[in-house]
């Protein structure tokens, strides 16, 4: 009877779980389908492109267009849900199906956590002046160098393109240059260890840029950062879904800008013009009265009879250029673990023939939480690049002569009257050629002891290998060509390390003080190892540098010839202490301690201290501020620092000596005999050193529509490096001191405004302008100027010296030029001593400078619904530049010339000088001062249009995102240099250390490229 009860209870017990489960959700033991809407809680705006994920798994979606979502997902589960600039909320789903989430947007991005050096700081608490370049502007810009980002972003950073070759680099310059001979350029760290200047990153790869630009934010790098500091943070996988990215597109070339070359009539009135100079009495013969036997060589006369106009520029360009990029990754993680994949393919193919870069890369990147204890990471960087040198636009040959033959052969000679070598020849890379390979392994691994709250210990230790190989050859096509086939390589093998220590407290006590605390020591070892390597008429030419050993006199030398590398072995090595203390107070008033000490192997007295203190008040969070309500943040902050350059070459402080040919006479007999003598005297040089001072200002109006900073700074350099003249009588003629002196101070201003934000349209802008000045103010022996080096005591680092063109001279001046020697028709120069009618050496004066006066950049956004439009516009102004085209100008006819508006009896112009045979372009010292010319532009640098195709439609092919787009680059340029038919006045070298190195031939043998471009990103 027992037993039959208790099978009758559980029965019943049965009976009665079948029904509550009846009775019961389904739903909250099972999967639901959750559907919901993001939306901004200012405005209601939906947030396309939020993240919705399973919390404890990578599971996750993200929200479309319009806002929506829609997710599996467990009915008791919770979803968290995130969007850029707005705080994440946590939801418990309770079995619902149906949940809108509205996100808080934190419009002032105020707790934006930005990199500052050996650690991170949230944006409200920064005390120096950090500006910051995010993932959106980065990869947007196409280009094979993700620096480019920066141009017109970032109020006072000066950067120009070198020039238009494939794979060129970016001249930079951050408020202004401070030393004579000494790298003016800024450091690049990449997550946190020096990269070196070779910036091959793909933007795609870089989540964010900061610049540091006072020392007080700078002085953190010691010895290596008063040009400025760059840091470069890649990117990471985050905890979820496996997201995979596809970016790509192909630009389409051509050059920016066109040379006005004299065609066959003007080249022929040219020689019109020389021939009346010899016999002026044919100055009123008609034209058609001077025959042109008299004018013209045979290969002329044959092409003008045949009616001949060949374009020689446009012969040496190719229709077309063209530029790709391939970008593929693959992101996730999970709570302990979050991983990083990507692959990029790079290619740059000029419109001068043979001109092209590649590159190639992996980039592999995995954080893992090992311990609650221990964090474990690693980040590697593969790239190879190829790179090869096209020879250059050459300008010398005239239209009425042709480079082909009846067949169709190349002429060696086209022209007896100036027997050139048919520069086409040089565009097969049969003739010659230039190749340099890159390999680069950049890999980092660290290890992170979380060993209390707040207070962690990281190591890292980084491998940086360069390996670079440049061969060059110039062919004689198999004796075509009456010269040798020559080649020569150079290997040049860089090998680094990196190991840095960081220890970093982070604490609250209480409500109102807060401390961040960071001890850190570096050591850096750098080795350089080059060898050269070169031979002449190879007989196996083919074979181009790797068959010098079958030429005539090959030789192999470790040393190179390249003035600037003169060491085949060099070792360096570093060590650093380093201290940062953060202090606020009640979040509103912040102050920042910095302290590095640097000890070197180049320097005889090894260690340096640079140290830097900065201060900040939010005065918006003072209670006086509380009723001021279109004010959201005001923020003054002062900052004053020190911090040096790293201008002592290795080696450089030992003495030194240099073989020396000696002659000595025995009777009849003269005996050469080898022997040395001293090269250079040991010195002890220090680091020249600058420190800064820096008033800055942030601001935010209206809820932060209207935000943006002004910085005010002034700077002054002193140690800087300059050679000494010594008295006759020493064993060398200089020596190197620290004794000269520059100053510098300008003014920068940000501006961001959210000019319209609603549902369907969003439109932001952002502006930047920045406006220096820099002078030297102390030369060695106290002298006013150093002529030889163009170093003038008021004036900046770089100028240009030269005598001054003020006209002209005209036939009613014939009595005056003759007192100067001069005959109407000559340049009239400046008179600037005027004690005598001879113009000489003391009559040049400083011209200008390559600096400009002041840059800005305008960026603007716009969104209707699926559709983006933005435009990119970027201002140098004040500046000067020598321009190359006028210098191009033959007055003997010899070569071909600019279409110009040259003097004549009959056209008295006070443009260009007359024509004169005994003149040639090369020999003629008072060419130069028609070069000097406003250097101005503004240049509209990229408008782009793209499409978001709807997820509604992209979902059916398992695609998350896919944005489609069109754009223009370097289209639109305003300026008096590009309007006189020129080339890109922006690819002039502003960094060389004087204004003769300034003289832009690469600007017109590579012009600057404008490109049209169609792409696409795809998200899976």
């Amino acid at each position: 009877m027992k037993k039959n009860l208790i099978i009758l209870k559980k029965g019943a017990w049965l009976r009665i779980y079948t029904l509550l489960m009846l009775m019961v959700p389904a739903a909250l033991f099972g999967q639901v389908k959750i559907t919901g809407t993001i939306t901004d809680a200012s405005d209601g705006t939906p947030l396309p492109g939020a993240s919705i994920l399973i919390q404890g798994t990578t599971t996750g979606v993200i929200s479309d267009a319009n806002g929506n979502f829609a997710i599996d997902a467990p009915a008791t589960g919770t979803l968290i849900i995130s969007y850029m600039g707005y705080l994440a909320e946590t939801i418990a789903i309770e079995g619902r199906t149906k949940i809108n989430v509205i996100l808080t947007p934190d419009l002032t991005k105020l707790d934006e956590v930005v990199v500052i050096g050996y650690g991170t700081m949230k944006k409200s608490d920064l005390t120096g002046a950090v500006s910051s370049v995010k993932e959106e502007d980065i990869k947007s810009i196409k280009s094979s160098n993700a620096v480019e980002a920066l141009q017109g972003k970032v109020a006072g950073v000066d950067m120009t393109r070198s020039d238009g070759r494939a794979g060129s680099d970016y001249n930079i310059l951050i408020r202004g240059a401070r030393s004579f001979s000494a790298n003016n350029d800024p450091i690049y760290i990449v997550d946190g260890i020096d990269y070196g200047s070779n910036i091959n990153i793909n933007p795609n790869d870089i989540a964010s840029m900061e610049v540091l630009k006072d020392a007080s934010a700078t002085a953190i790098y010691g010895s290596r950062g008063a040009s400025g500091v760059i840091l470069i943070t890649t990117k990471k996988g985050n905890q979820g879904k496996p997201v995979i990215t596809f970016n790509t597109y192909y630009g389409y070339t051509t050059p920016l800008g066109e040379l006005p070359m004299g065609n066959a009539d003007y080249y022929l009135q040219m020689t019109r013009d020389i021939y009346r100079t010899t016999h002026p009495a044919d100055w009123e013969t008609p034209d058609e009265d001077i025959p042109v036997e008299t004018l013209l060589f045979p290969e002329e006369i044959e092409g003008y009879n045949n009616g001949t106009d060949f374009d020689w520029v446009d012969e040496q360009m190719k229709d077309h250029g063209n530029q790709m990029d391939y970008y593929l990754s693959i992101a996730g993680g999970s709570e302990k673990t979050n991983y990083s994949v990507s692959l990029n393919h790079f290619r740059e193919d000029n419109f001068i023939p043979n001109d092209n870069y590649k590159r190639y890369s992996i980039k592999t990147n995995i954080d893992s939480k090992v311990r609650k204890w221990l964090d474990l990471g690693n980040s590697t960087f593969l790239s190879y690049t190829l790179l090869n040198r096209g020879q250059g636009i050459n300008y010398n040959f005239i239209p009425l002569v042709e480079p082909y033959d009846s067949l169709g052969n190349l002429i060696v000679e086209p022209n007896s009257r100036v027997p050139f070598t048919n520069m086409l020849f040089d565009q097969d890379p049969n003739f010659r050629s230039n190749e340099n390979s890159r390999t680069g392994i950049f890999s980092s691994f660290y290890g992170q002891l979380n060993l209390l709250p707040g207070l962690s210990f990281r190591s890292t230790f980084n491998v940086n290998l360069d390996f670079q190989r440049i061969g060059d050859y110039s062919g004689n096509g198999g004796g075509l060509l009456e010269r040798q086939s020559t080649a020569s390589v150079t290997l040049d093998n860089n090998y680094k390390w990196t190991w840095t220590n960081v220890l970093t407290y982070d604490k609250t006590l209480g409500s109102d003080h807060h401390f961040i605390a960071t001890a850190a020591t570096e050591t850096r070892y750098s080795l350089r190892e080059r060898y050269y390597q070169e031979g002449q008429n190879l007989m196996l030419a083919d074979f181009k540098w790797f068959a010098i050993r079958t030429g005539d006199d090959a030789f192999l030398s470790i040393i190179d010839p390249d003035e600037d590398h003169p060491y085949p072995y060099v070792k360096e090595t570093m060590v650093s202490f380093i201290g940062r203390l953060h202090y606020g107070y009640k979040g509103k008033y912040l102050a920042t301690l910095t302290g590095r000490y640097d000890g070197a192997s180049q320097l005889v007295e090894k260690w340096d201290f640079f140290p830097s203190v900065s201060v900040a008040w939010k005065i918006s969070e003072e209670d006086f501020m509380k009723g001021i309500d279109p004010v959201s943040n005001l923020k003054l902050r002062v900052g004053y620092g020190q911090t040096g350059n790293s201008s002592v070459k290795p080696y450089q402080s030992m003495g030194s000596t240099t073989d020396y040919q000696m002659y000595y006479q025995f009777g009849v007999t003269e005996t050469t005999m080898k022997g040395y003598r001293t090269g250079q005297l040991s010195t002890i040089p220090r680091w020249e050193s600058t420190t800064a001072l820096n008033l800055g200002l942030d601001f935010g109006l209206f809820r932060n529509r209207i935000s943006g900073s002004v910085e005010l700074y002034s700077v002054h350099t002193y140690d800087i490096l300059q050679e000494v003249t010594l008295p006759p009588t020493s064993a060398v003629g200089t020596v190197l001191e620290n004794i000269g002196e520059t100053k510098g101070k300008g003014v920068e201003i940000t501006l961001n405004t959210i000019n319209i934000n609603t549902s369907d349209f969003k439109w932001s802008t952002g502006l930047t302008f920045a406006r220096s000045t820099e002078e030297i103010t102390y030369l060695a022996g106290g002298v006013t100027q150093d002529v030889a080096n163009k170093w003038f005591v008021g004036e900046p680092l770089n100028v240009f010296y030269d005598w001054k063109k003020t006209g002209i001279w005209q036939t009613e001046e014939a009595e005056e030029a003759t007192k100067f020697g001069a005959v109407p028709g000559d340049i009239k120069l400046q008179n600037t001593v005027a004690t005598s009618f001879t113009i000489n050496d003391s009559d040049r004066v400083v011209l200008g400078t390559p600096r400009p006066k002041w840059t800005g950049g305008l960026n603007s956004t716009m969104n209707y619904k699926n559709i983006d439009f933005s435009f990119f516009i970027y201002a140098r102004v004040g500046n000067m530049i020598m321009d190359v085209v006028d210098g191009m100008w033959s007055p003997d006819g010899r070569e071909n010339s600019v279409d110009r508006n040259y003097w004549t009896p009959n056209n008295p112009t006070s443009e260009y000088p007359r024509v004169n045979p005994g003149l040639t372009r090369s020999g003629w010292s008072k060419a130069t001062t028609l070069q000097y010319t406003d250097g101005s532009f503004v240049k509209v640098k990229d408008i782009t249009l793209g499409y978001t195709i709807p997820q509604s439609i992209t979902g059916r092919v398992a695609v998350s995102a896919l944005r489609i787009y069109v754009s223009a680059k370097n289209y639109l340029v305003f300026g008096k240099y590009f309007s006189k038919g020129r080339y890109d006045p922006e690819s002039i070298d502003m960094t060389k250390s004087s204004a003769d190195d300034i003289v832009g031939d690469s600007n017109v043998g590579f012009p600057a490229a404008k490109m049209l471009v169609v792409g696409a990103n795809v998200t899976f």
